[in-house]
């Protein structure tokens, strides 16, 4: 099987891939005080949880990351337990599409996936979507190309600031109140912070798809936080919570020597 691995501020995303089939996948805390020994010990107890052996089912690990500490920590973890020496995505790899930029290596590799899978999975042009610790639009035009996007603070991190640099702001549910005027601070909050950010989304998406000359450019949308927008808005035209770990996969598929085939013989190890 395939292991494909995002690595994000907030999060860890793992998947296992058998073929073209995302058979499983697990989500950890990002944390760069953890050392490969934790990290291996936590996939361990979740494999073994799950019925696999990873070591012998893994044939081929593939890696996006935006935490550097973690990224040597995952690459160390997966040439001491798994014996497999990881794809750690980067600019350079065929990717399937030209990077047309002013600064291609600056790129978050995550934009690149996403881009990738948005492109191979749902065509040119599309918009794809990331609501996570930041959220970022990334677009592919019509010739097939990453053209950059837009970025702004993730609305859970908007909050947090929000909140620590207020004395009496409370924390507060992310819930879409009833009506955009709130009669109490907690729905206040809610209709500027959950509504203000359907805004954000709706805005954005409308100036991007203007600018591509097009009102039926595919918008797709992804991540953690995805499934309290998604709901909200018609500009959202595919959820696909999956679409990172799909994109590593092609990702892989673009770049490995030979794709891992499930019927090959189990490694002995």
């Amino acid at each position: 099987m395939l292991l494909a691995i995002d690595i994000g501020n907030t999060n860890i995303v793992l998947g296992l891939f058998r073929d073209e089939h995302l058979v499983l996948q697990w989500r950890l805390s990002a944390d760069t005080s953890r050392s490969v020994d934790e990290y291996r010990a936590i996939l361990q107890t979740l494999a073994t949880a799950a019925g696999l052996d990873l070591p012998a089912q893994t044939r081929a690990l593939v890696l996006a990351s935006v935490v550097p500490p973690l990224t040597t920590t995952f690459a160390a973890l997966a040439r001491q337990w798994l014996r497999i020496e990881p794809l750690i995505v980067h600019v350079g790899l065929r990717l399937g599409l030209n990077v047309r930029v002013r600064e291609p290596a600056r790129v978050g590799v995550d934009r690149l996936v996403n881009a990738v899978a948005g492109k191979t999975l749902y065509g040119s042009p599309c918009i794809t979507l990331d609501l996570g610790t930041a959220t970022k639009f990334d677009v592919v035009d019509a010739r097939g190309d990453f053209i950059g996007g837009a970025i702004a603070p993730g609305l859970q991190t908007a909050t947090e600031a929000l909140v620590s640099r207020t004395a009496l702001l409370p924390r507060i549910d992310f819930a879409a109140p009833p009506s955009p005027i709130g009669e109490d601070t907690v729905r206040a909050m809610q209709a500027g912070i959950v509504l203000g950010y359907l805004s954000l989304v709706e805005g954005l998406a409308s100036r991007i798809r203007a600018r591509l000359g097009s009102e039926t450019v595919p918008l797709i949308a992804t991540g953690g936080l995805a499934p309290l927008i998604v709901p909200h808005t018609r500009v959202i035209d595919i959820h696909d919570p999956d679409l990172t770990l799909k994109g590593l996969r092609i990702v892989h598929g673009l770049n490995a020597p030979s794709p891992p085939s499930d019927s090959q013989p189990p490694r002995n190890l």
